[in-house]
């Protein structure tokens, strides 16, 4: 997802996605003067580097740090959402375009570019939406978002009807609400800089703006060029922005150096001379410089190392850092889950019954790792919508303990009136069948419930719930096999997997929560084909529900899919969602912490005196 349909990770960290590391929550507001100048730095969690300039992102490079952190700082999309206030609605000051104007019965868009400038001096126009497009509908299998059926196949014709204005027309009606939130904020227009094949070739000589069938070209050689990290902020071709920053200084190890581009047009100019983002090799690296005060301004916190929270309280009453910082609140708009492999050739029809990802969900104890782990900063997750904060689309289904709480026994239950059978401590299918009372079609006799499972070790935490899981599920003879992995490398290995092979042998993967665009439907994480859908679920059931929800803004038939899938358990277990505590700088204003926006916005920064 975008802005960034990241997959998201803060997950140590994400996002991207992006990634991925969006957050929602609020904004701080420093005491004295606004001052111009000066230099911001921000903390990276461990192991987040950004690692992907080309904004045209494929799934393996998906996440929320390099799409929040690194390119949507110079890269701007048509559609920004979210606001400093808290705002999670479509903010058409910070956007590149004006509202879209919907008719036809919601079949044709009519998008009308303002007049945003290119840091080479050219107009961001829509010959630059065209070029995005066209290489959207030629490398569509390359997006990371990419649903069959959805952008761009659900658009007939992108035509630029102006210098400033392009016309979409779609294939069928569809709900504005969704479709310019999820689908419009994917288009980020690109300069004719990029349009070319070679180093050496002009501008505008590849072809890919005008003709479909010169994009792969294109493609080739952007996405190449975006591999090599040590050329991002030397390399011309990166140096042309539309957004308020350009890279100035960029390793792999995740030093990296912005200036604000002198050519920016559009609002929210810099008041910041320089930002900077600053690794560490660890949380408590991280905490130790927060605790110097010396060498960042803004970075987050573990909850383990801060006073447990209570209920109701948004930061906790003692502030460890409250010398240098303050503490800021800030919530994933996303689904976290641990994802299970459909595909996976010996557990993919485990995984797919019921009964079996039910059991799962019952053996995690989320509200103890909350509690535990977490220290109070978060909440469980019953279903797809995020809880924290409050959201019209939450329903009645997702609130509370759920259908599936925490409960050995029951989940011990389920299997053996499944037809398995403790052995060893593990379950062993010794009724095969597809009958109510055995393991289900596809499980073979002596298949054991014993699986490796992948999770990313950025966040301390989390290898506290997974050791507290491995050790509940180990009570109703599930078996984890817990390997830790850096997130880069987990969402590389996961990403992979589309149908049969040897990439499809990940067998459970978590890395936090898969991060939304503007609207928390299902499209691009559940539906078939989709990018997103990583562990490759299909349910024609639930098809049918999500598809509702894209063709109208009727609130009842978001509930119907909602609902359905709470009950169902479609493809992952349901993972607490932690809050991030964000620490700002006292002397530090702007910072803000959106909903739905992915995006890091340092040019509303600035310090005070």
């Amino acid at each position: 997802m975008r802005l960034r349909k990241l997959l998201a990770f803060t997950f140590a960290v994400v996002a991207g996605a992006g990634l991925l590391v969006a957050c929602t929550g609020g904004s701080t507001s420093s005491g004295g003067t606004p001052q111009e100048g000066g230099t911001a730095t921000f903390a990276e969690s461990p192991g987040t580097q950004p690692n992907w300039i080309f904004p045209f992102v494929d799934s393996a490079h998906n996440s929320g740090y390099a799409t929040g952190d690194l390119e949507q700082l110079m890269y701007r999309e048509l559609y920004w959402y979210g606001d400093n206030k808290g705002g999670n609605g479509l903010n058409l000051t910070k956007s590149l375009a004006d509202a879209p104007i919907y008719s036809d019965n919601n079949s044709k868009v009519v998008i009308n570019l303002k007049l945003y400038k290119w840091s080479n001096g050219e107009d961001v126009n829509a010959k630059d939406v065209v070029f995005w497009m066209n290489m959207m509908f030629t490398e569509k299998a390359n997006w990371f978002a990419y649903v069959p059926g959805e952008f761009p196949d659900n658009v007939k014709l992108a035509t630029a009807t102006g210098p400033q204005q392009v016309t979409l027309q779609l294939t069928g009606s569809y709900s504005p609400t969704w479709f310019t939130g999820d689908e419009l904020t994917q288009i980020a227009p690109m300069p004719m800089a990029w349009d070319k094949t070679s180093d050496a070739a002009a501008a505008g000589s590849g072809g890919c703006a005008d003709d479909r069938s010169k994009c792969d070209a294109v493609y080739k050689y952007l996405f190449d060029k975006s591999k090599d990290e040590s050329t991002y902020a030397k390399d011309p071709l990166w140096q042309v922005v539309d957004g308020p920053w350009h890279l100035t200084a960029f390793d792999s190890d995740g030093n990296i150096s912005y200036d604000p581009n002198p050519k920016y047009s559009g609002p929210d100019k810099p008041h910041l001379a320089h930002y900077k983002m600053q690794p560490f090799t660890s949380t408590t690296a991280e905490f130790n410089a927060l605790q110097s005060g010396k060498t960042v301004d803004v970075g987050s916190v573990q909850g383990t190392q801060l006073p447990k929270k209570t209920t109701g309280e948004a930061v906790p009453k003692t502030n460890p850092l409250s010398a240098n910082y303050n503490l800021v609140p800030a919530y994933g708009w996303g689904w976290s889950t641990s994802l299970l492999n459909m595909d996976n050739p010996i557990y993919g029809s485990v995984f797919k019954q019921l009964y079996i990802r039910q059991a799962m969900q019952q053996t995690l104890d989320q509200v103890t790792d909350v509690d535990v782990a977490f220290l109070g900063y978060g909440a469980p997750t019953t279903g797809p919508v995020p809880v924290n904060p409050d959201n019209e689309y939450i329903t009645a289904a997702e609130r509370g303990a759920g259908p599936y709480p925490f409960d050995i026994a029951k989940a011990k239950g389920l299997l053996t009136a499944h037809g398995w059978t403790l052995q060893n401590g593990v379950m062993v299918c010794t009724s095969p069948g597809g009958a109510a009372n055995q393991c289900g079609d596809g499980v073979a006799a002596g298949a054991k419930l014993e699986f490796n499972f992948q999770y990313s070790n950025g966040n301390p935490a989390y290898a506290r719930i997974m050791q507290q899981w491995k050790t509940d599920a180990a009570s109703a003879g599930i078996v984890f096999d817990m390997k830790p992995l850096e997130f880069n490398q987990l969402i590389n290995d996961i990403s992979s997997c589309h149908g049969s092979g040897p990439a499809c042998n990940w067998q459970i993967g978590f890395f936090g929560y898969q991060q939304y665009n503007a609207v928390p439907t299902g499209d691009q994480l559940l539906l078939p084909g989709s990018s997103g859908n990583l562990g490759n679920y299909n349910d024609p059931q639930l098809n049918s529900l999500i598809n509702a929800t894209l063709r109208s803004d009727d609130k009842s038939a978001f509930a119907n899919y909602e609902d359905y899938a709470v009950k169902t358990l479609p493809g992952q277990i349901n993972m607490p969602l932690r809050t991030y505590m964000e620490v700002v700088a006292k002397n530090l204003g702007g910072v803000a912490y959106p909903p739905v926006q992915t995006a890091r916005s340092p040019e509303e920064w600035y310090f005070t005196k």
